[in-house]
């Protein structure tokens, strides 16, 4: 009964969570996109709907500044929730698990903007700035999607049913934490935070050139 009750809790939170950025996304963005598939962030590009209106690169800015303070504090405290996480994994862990753990997990970490967009000095594209601010519900779906996280760390990390059990349980308090945070964070704070680094190149692309004439 207990489960059930907590699982439609986690629902109504996710739920939260998604409605209050959708709405912030529609509210900032000038033509509301139609909805894409669920769980679409981890699939491919394909099929996906043609940009009506370019991104309000202004008003994106102007949002990031003001709620910088937001961010950095929200970004603080999930660092801190991974860190306790590690902290408590590393005592359920063999040696060899812990480098695995390591290198597969902890060291693919980022909270900033993928390393082939950080490396540019260029304006960001649209198509760019859309994937950045859709890439947080990433760290959202590991936080609270336990299955898909366990069953990739039992894969990876080589656990057998003792050590599973106990990452389960470490998995399930990093879940309450993080929706404790998210519930108490406003969601443009969530949805702006892989763009926020890159404020400085949210300026307009340069028109394309004209070719030569014929």
């Amino acid at each position: 009964m207990r489960d059930r009750v907590l699982a439609a809790l986690l629902t109504l939170a996710v739920f939260a969570c998604g409605f209050g950025s959708g709405m912030w996304a529609e509210r900032h963005r000038p033509i509301p996109r139609p909805p894409g598939p669920f769980m679409g962030e981890f699939a491919g590009r394909q099929g996906r709907p043609a940009r009506t209106a370019p991104v309000n690169r202004a008003e994106l800015l102007e949002q990031i500044e003001r709620l910088r303070p937001e961010m950095d504090s929200f970004r603080e405290h999930v660092t801190e929730i991974y860190a306790q996480f590690d902290r408590d994994i590393d005592t359920v862990l063999t040696p060899e698990q812990r480098a695995a753990y390591e290198t597969r997990f902890r060291a693919k970490r980022g909270f900033g903007p993928p390393p082939e967009i950080a490396a540019g000095d260029k304006p960001l594209s649209d198509d760019q700035i859309e994937m950045l601010l859709q890439r947080p519900f990433r760290t959202l779906a590991y936080f609270i999607v336990l299955p898909m996280t366990l069953e990739r760390m039992t894969t990876e990390l080589k656990l057998d049913d003792t050590q599973r059990d106990k990452v389960k349980d470490l998995l399930r308090v990093r879940r309450e934490k993080f929706i404790e945070l998210v519930d108490s964070a406003p969601p443009p704070s969530l949805v702006l935070s892989r763009l926020a680094p890159l404020a400085q190149r949210l300026g307009e692309p340069a028109a394309p050139q004209p070719g030569p004439a014929h």
